[in-house]
């Protein structure tokens, strides 16, 4: 009785579990654009051939984004001159929740908007707060993490140590 009780719960939780979210296929190109906060001009991604460009999706209700978006504030004051693009990408719907934030967690990272992740999430495959997208200089996803600034800044500082390609 015990076994058939703990292989029903096993299969219950099985149909339960959902497929692994989807990931952009490695060497995915970063060819879209999105609005600059608070200008609302467009950023298109092909002005950053180039350079190492990091994107990170946050959003004002994400705690781990509270955490995770100054160090990477952090870690581009650092590479500002190595060539590397840190960008934070707001999910938010409203931008009026942006300043707030920003000032709040003293951050200076240029701000994209995505409201309500949609770009991001067709683009790059959004699933969890924050992700973090890591491409190379000719504009390819190399990297992508969803929480963790030193992973990210182990991978930029790797890519930063080899040469640049002609």
């Amino acid at each position: 009785m015990k076994q058939v009780l703990v292989v029903g719960f096993l299969a219950a939780l099985l149909a339960c579990a959902s497929a692994p979210p989807p990931k952009p296929p490695s060497g995915g190109v970063l060819d879209f654009s999105l609005p600059i906060w608070p200008a609302t001009t467009a950023h298109s991604f092909a002005d950053d051939r180039g350079y190492i460009v990091v994107l990170d999706a946050w959003a004002s209700w994400c705690q781990p984004c509270e955490r995770e978006l100054p160090q990477l504030d952090a870690l581009a004051k650092q590479w500002a001159t190595q060539g590397v693009r840190v960008y934070a990408v707001n999910i938010d719907t409203s931008p009026g929740t942006v300043q707030p934030f920003l000032m709040t967690f003293h951050i200076d990272l240029p701000v994209l908007l995505d409201p309500g992740g949609g770009v991001l999430t067709q683009r790059l495959g959004l699933q969890k707060m924050p992700t973090t997208w890591v491409f190379d200089r000719a504009g390819n996803l190399v990297f992508t993490e969803e929480g963790t600034a030193a992973l990210i800044a182990e991978k930029v500082n790797l890519m930063l140590s080899t040469p640049a390609k002609p």
